[in-house]
């Protein structure tokens, strides 16, 4: 679907300064046509809740060859006064590189970040300096394919903690989909303790059911 400014200050009547976030994104969506935009549920660390504009798509970063790299932004209703909670969204071939500006979990972390300031910080400068970054010390690597097979469904399951989503089909888990089994309830949480604590119970769990593979994994990601 195209973008549409209207329908998208349609979307944000919850939003403190809707216009002005209207108009960043507008700037974003013209500067990279990939990104898709939506409003999804985000779960902070305490365990709140808030509709939050989001976007992801791929951002262009030369490391020796070209690669582009995955990412999911989610725009606070104060925006552009507070920075934006910004994500790698690896697929199932890529493992995260944890460095200076990427944590286990794929949250993204900027000097950018952590000056924000309106009307001098905007979502394109932010994305800049990500490339920027990025291109001093790339966040993903490349799975060896046994890896990516093995590893497919513990990363589909990290990436929703890290990515505060709430949508997740309780079918759709580690140990549930070898088994023939599935857990009946997931609580999703952002980074974190709390998102710690969340992989660490289902280390738990699959240390229960004799998973090595698995245990290998998570611990790769943590």
């Amino acid at each position: 679907m195209a973008f549409s400014a209207e329908a998208l200050r349609k979307q944000l009547g919850k939003y403190k300064f809707r216009d002005l976030t209207v108009e960043e994104v507008t700037a974003v969506s013209r500067a990279h046509p990939n990104f898709s935009f939506s409003m999804n549920t985000y779960t902070f660390k305490d365990g709140s809740q808030k509709d939050l504009l989001n976007f992801s798509g791929t951002v262009p970063v030369k490391y020796g060859n070209s690669y582009n790299i995955p990412i999911r932004l989610w725009i606070l209703d104060s925006h552009p006064f507070a920075p934006p909670i910004c994500f790698l969204k690896p697929t199932a071939n890529m493992g995260i590189s944890v460095g200076k500006h990427v944590d286990a979990h794929g949250r993204i972390y900027l000097p950018y970040l952590q000056n924000w300031s309106h009307p001098k910080s905007t979502l394109i400068g932010l994305i800049k300096e990500m490339i920027a970054k990025f291109e001093e010390e790339l966040p993903l690597y490349s799975l060896s394919s046994s890896d990516a097979d093995r590893q497919s469904e513990l990363l589909s399951y990290i990436a929703r903690i890290t990515e505060g989503e709430t949508d997740i089909k309780s079918k759709s888990t580690i140990s549930g989909v070898r088994n023939g089994g599935c857990f009946n309830k997931v609580t999703v949480v952002g980074a974190g303790d709390l998102g710690i604590a969340c992989v660490l119970a289902v280390v738990a769990k699959v240390q229960q059911k004799e998973e090595p593979w698995i245990w290998r994994s998570l611990l790769c990601q943590m």
